[in-house]
């Protein structure tokens, strides 16, 4: 579990399932295309929080 969702469900009162589809709509919606800043910014949320944005498993490049 991600930062971001503990905080959405301590800050929102949402169960974890919902916020982890809230998650997943903010990860789609910046795979989109969309600023991620601008994306956290209408959710009420910290910049701090892009890198629970990007995938769960992001290939690791060495």
């Amino acid at each position: 579990m991600t930062e971001l969702v503990k905080v959405l469900m301590r800050r929102d009162g949402l169960t974890r399932e919902e916020a982890e589809e809230l998650r997943r709509e903010m990860q789609e919606r910046m795979n989109d295309g969309e600023d991620p800043e601008e994306i956290l910014l209408e959710e009420g949320l910290e910049l701090d929080y892009f890198m629970d944005l990007l995938p769960d498993n992001p290939l690791c490049i060495s």
